[in-house]
């Protein structure tokens, strides 16, 4: 329970019922929220940080709620986490001079890696958010506009950014903090951190210092191998190169990422890379042995982990390598559908497959989700039901 009577604020004290007044000098703001600033002012218990505004607002296209939670997230994907102090001076207690100082407004103050820094009371022009000089399509962003398209790569800087920059578009080859192939952070506390992590090809802390060459992937290996019969060496590259027929896979996609040469479990010894599958194969196992992966959701027929792949296998991979194209062991109706209708592929998955069973969508491919696009009619996945067909009624798969 909490409640505020003009400047004064009560928290509930040590026995039910009983109120004890908050001092001015009490109660740190940015500590715990049910101790700080949310108490009746502005925040929810588990956010110091708009919604509620201080007038109440709780709309992203309030002023005074904007974009707070969009930057203060407590666990972001892309950048460094984002403190209240890098935008506002925090008062070190609720009496702070220019605290509650009745205008009812939060003075914008940027902290050093703002760099030149303004705000307009719309915009905001920060070294944060890039410069239109490196091809930045939105580096003045608007504060009250929260759908996404100003938290892109493009947004404050190039994907790669305009020349004299490489125009490589495989950051982790200078990066190590990304992911091959991909915009994806291995570590984003890196990103918007006032330092440049750039280790290009054979740079001393590089990736490639040990292994690999136009990416961290070998070929080379560690013991200099190049050949695809090796095993340091294998099937790296059909993995990591941009692919016309499969999601883009990333280092940690079978291995945890190491984001510093020093890193626990990294340069251990034995000069063997640890296989440790992510999500979409949890199930998954390396044999050493017989440099085989099995128990695979990549590589088997889209219903359960249950592929099995030789790493040193030459590709590429025909459809039937993973899943019989006559329906044989898949789900549903498929065998059905395909060997008595004669129906193709891309009549239900037209947004993956061609008629001529080209993929057309690498990013929908092995993906996790089973992609369902049909010329008329829908597909449930809750209820597993087709629906407003053009070919029957409608039917539980």
């Amino acid at each position: 329970m909490r409640t505020m009577f003009g400047a004064l604020v009560f928290v509930l004290g040590g026995c039910v019922g009983e109120l004890t007044p908050l001092e001015d000098d009490e109660a740190p703001p940015n500590a715990d929220p049910l101790l700080g600033c949310s108490l009746g002012c502005h925040g929810t218990d588990s956010s110091n940080a708009p919604p509620r505004s201080v007038s109440g607002q709780t709309d992203t296209t309030a002023v005074g709620v904007g974009a707070h939670q969009a930057h203060v997230d407590v666990a972001p994907t892309w950048h460094r986490k984002i403190e209240c102090a890098d935008c506002h001076v925090v008062p070190a207690t609720l009496g702070a001079p220019g605290h509650i100082d009745g205008d009812n407004r939060a003075e914008v103050t940027f902290g050093p890696l703002a760099g030149a820094s303004s705000w307009d009371g719309t915009t905001c022009t920060t070294g944060c958010h890039g410069n239109a000089a490196w091809g930045g399509t939105r580096p003045t962003p608007t504060w009250t506009q929260v759908d996404g398209t100003q938290s892109t790569c493009g947004s404050c800087h190039g994907a790669p950014p305009p020349p004299p920059h490489p125009t490589d578009t495989n950051c982790a080859a200078c990066h190590p903090t990304m992911e091959e192939n991909s915009l994806a952070f291995r570590d984003p506390a890196s990103h918007i951190n006032g330092v440049i992590d750039l280790a290009g090809p054979g740079a001393t802390g590089g990736c490639t210092t040990c292994h690999g060459s136009s990416n961290a992937a070998p070929p080379k290996d560690l013991a200099g191998n190049t050949a695809r019969t090796a095993r340091g060496v294998g099937a790296h590259q059909q993995h990591l190169a941009p692919s016309t027929w499969h999601r883009a896979i990333a280092c940690s996609s079978c291995h945890v990422v190491p984001t510093t040469a020093a890193a626990p479990g990294h340069q251990d010894g034995d000069n063997l890379a640890e296989i440790t599958f992510d999500a979409l194969n949890p199930a998954g196992v390396y044999t050493a042995g017989t440099a085989t992966c099995s128990n695979q959701y990549c590589h088997g027929n889209g219903r359960a982990s249950n592929g099995t792949i030789a790493w040193l296998t030459v590709g590429p991979l025909a459809c039937g390598s993973c899943h019989a194209t006559n329906g044989t062991g898949m789900s549903g109706d498929h065998r059905r559908h395909i060997i008595e209708e004669n129906m193709r592929c891309s009549e239900c998955h037209g947004d993956v497959v061609d008629a001529n069973m080209g993929v057309i969508n690498a990013s929908l491919h092995v993906n996790g989700a089973r992609e369902v696009k049909m010329a008329q009619g829908t597909y449930s996945v809750a209820n597993r039901q087709c629906s407003n067909l053009a070919c029957h009624e409608n039917e539980t798969w």
